[in-house]
């Protein structure tokens, strides 16, 4: 079978949450989409710091792409993040996504550009723009008439998240969601 034949599965590497923090920050969504009903939370079980987006991805690739991840997770050492603040894309006058940030931004941007630069040399293609790092926590469904109404959580605290490990996750859309498989968990020992 040759490889545009192949089966391809849609996929992305992030960190993983914590199950605490991933249900201090669901509550926070609810809490959110309350105030602003237009919000739509994100699934608890979804919840993840996504590094690099893939898209659709041939098994024997994603297989490479794993023995990357775990030469990377044998060279890196654990560090923390602090989250913090609340933001929009594209942009607060016409919001579609509301995030948390993610401080200090530096070693997230550091690991992601790795990963980018082993991604390359595999031949993965991928959208390589830098964004800020960020955690998506719900989508609006429409533009918010109260958006202001979240004005006094744009810049509160939620704690620190350690970064200790990648995984390279499988995504399947389905009518009720994404359903997310880890394929490969890379940690960080270096």
């Amino acid at each position: 079978m040759t490889e545009p034949e192949q089966k391809r599965l849609r996929s992305f590497i992030a960190i993983p949450l914590p199950e605490p923090l991933r249900q201090e920050l669901t509550a926070l969504s609810q809490q959110l989409s309350s105030r602003v009903p237009e919000l739509k939370p994100a699934n608890v079980e979804n919840l993840h710091l996504t590094l690099n987006f893939l898209g659709d991805q041939t098994a024997q690739l994603l297989a490479k792409i794993g023995q990357s991840m775990l030469s990377i997770g044998r060279s890196k050492r654990i560090f923390n993040v602090t989250l913090k603040g609340l933001g929009f894309f594209p942009h607060r006058r016409r919001p579609r996504v509301l995030w948390i940030g993610l401080e200090p931004q530096r070693e997230l941007i550091q690991l992601s550009r790795q990963l980018a630069k082993e991604l390359e040399l595999l031949g993965v293609q991928f959208d390589v723009r830098v964004s800020r790092p960020h955690l998506t926590i719900g989508r609006f469904k429409q533009q918010p008439k109260q958006l202001k109404l979240l004005s006094p959580f744009l810049s509160h605290g939620w704690g620190t998240l350690k970064v200790d490990r990648i995984i390279l996750f499988s995504s399947e859309l389905t009518p009720r969601g994404a359903i997310h498989t880890p394929l490969t968990t890379a940690h960080f020992t270096g």
